[in-house]
Formats: structure tokens, sequence, C-alpha cells
């Protein structure tokens, strides 16, 4: 069996703020690197992804970048990342247009003088843009195989599910899982994954309709729906401790006994 592993670099949502009180967790913005077969995919590039430089394992001449979206804790972290600056690298960059600006011109517009002192030129990696819709199949070397899923949140986001050797890895950072509630497109999706990764940005009860996350409850509820083998929590609000997160861990588990709350550095198999 070859190589699927997750290394969680960023787990906090919105912002990468610590209040005093969150050591355990970390404080890091999303990302996710994955190592499957001979690949590396990166999920997101918020302030974790800066983490990739010390990782071992996860060194590849080839890379590959999939954006769920491009609010500022998903991609915030670009400009600090060291292997795009590095000429000997090649970036394969996926995401969704959106509001009707391509993918390259979304992110020249984050990486703008108004925003960035260094724009998307500054990079040295061979990057090649690859715009996507929902429903897509993303066909990478050595049989690994992405799939693609539209999740309610504001602005859109992507939901990815990654398949190799019969083994599945499902991600969505950011959704509003109470919007799905009818969805049996997006329960298939998740369905039997052995890996279930869903944004918990809210505590049971508080969850605010609009804002595009969801609860630990709700995150625990879908993953017994969908037969998934194991659900790691993210995305947590910035506000929440060490201590909130174990609380929120803990009460999942009530629901969906074998859930974890993930933090910056863990690795886990799939």
């Amino acid at each position: 069996m070859e190589t699927f592993e997750i290394t969680f670099l960023g787990t906090n949502g919105s912002v990468a703020y610590n209040n005093g009180n969150r050591k355990k967790y970390g404080s890091n913005t999303l990302c996710i690197a994955i190592a499957v077969g001979d690949e590396v995919l990166l999920l997101d590039a918020g302030s974790g992804i800066q983490g990739l430089a010390v990782l071992e394992g996860y060194q590849r001449t080839n890379m590959n970048l999939l954006f769920t979206h491009y609010h500022a804790d998903h991609i915030e972290g670009m400009l600090f990342c060291k292997d795009l600056f590095d000429p000997e690298k090649k970036f394969d960059i996926y995401g969704s247009d959106s509001d009707g600006a391509d993918l390259r011109g979304i992110l020249e517009s984050y990486l703008s003088p108004s925003i960035s002192p260094i724009g998307l030129e500054a990079f040295q990696a061979d990057i090649r843009y690859h715009a996507i819709v929902a429903g897509d199949t993303i066909d990478l070397q050595s049989g690994v195989k992405v799939r693609t899923h539209m999740a309610s949140h504001p602005g859109c986001s992507m939901a990815y599910r990654v398949e190799h050797e019969g083994k599945a890895y499902f991600c969505c950072s950011d959704i509003e899982l109470g919007n799905h509630n009818e969805d049996d497109g997006l329960l298939e999706f998740m369905s039997g994954a052995d890996l279930l990764v869903l944004d918990s940005f809210f505590d049971d009860g508080n969850v605010i309709p609009g804002w595009g996350h969801s609860s630990w409850r709700e995150c625990a509820e879908w993953a017994g729906k969908a037969g998934a083998k194991r659900l790691a929590l993210i995305h947590y609000s910035p506000n929440f401790s060490d201590k909130d997160i174990d609380e929120m861990q803990e009460k999942a588990r009530e629901v969906f006994p074998n859930t974890f709350a993930a933090a910056d550095y863990m690795k886990v198999d799939v």
C-alpha cells in the first residue's frame, strides 16, 4: 500500500489569532498537506503553508495546490511559501472562477500593490493554472483521483474528495451544512470516506445563518449519515481556546465516536 498521509499545517478559521489560550491546537489558518502515492497536494494556502518548508516527506519537484475558495484565511500564506520562489519547483494550481474573475486574475488581485509588496511575477516556480468547476474530476499521476463538489459558503467553496487505491479522503473546510440537508449529492460525495474533514467553526446552538459555517454537532451527524470511518474537526473560531476545542471534541464523540479535533502539524494516515 502506498503512502496516504495527511498533515494539518493550519486548522484555525478566519484569522491567525492566538488568544493566549491556544497552544495545543495552534492558530495557523487553513492549509492541509496530503502525501498520496507520488503526489503532494496542498489544500488552501493560509498561513499554515509556511510549514511546508520544514515538513519532512513532502518535498517534491511537482506540487499541486487546490483552493477551496479565496477568502483571506485561505490565501494569505502564498506570499510566504518558499517553494513558490524555487525555480526548480513546478506547481499545478486548481480553483474555480469567482464573480466573473478567473483563477489567475483572482490571485493577481490579491497579490497586488494595494495589498501586497510583490505580485505573482515574483514567484520563480513553474506555475500552471487550471480553472475547475464543481463536478470536475482531476486525474493525477499514480492513479490519484480528485473529485469536486460545490459547498454552501459566501462566494462559493469547493469540497474535494481525494481517492487512491480504494481509500478516500474528503475535505470541506468552509461549508454551511444546514443548507445541504436535502442535498443527497453531497451525502453521496462524502459516503464511505476513510477520513472526513469538516468545518466546525461554531459551537452547538450558535450557528449564524448566512456565515457559511457549521457546528461540531452538524459535522458529527453528517459523518454518521455518510458512513465515514473517522471525522476530523477543523476551521475553529479564532475565539476558541484549547479547552473549548477539547470540550467540542468530547461532545462530538458522543454523536460520532471516531472524532478528533485536528491540530497544527498533526499527521494522520488515511
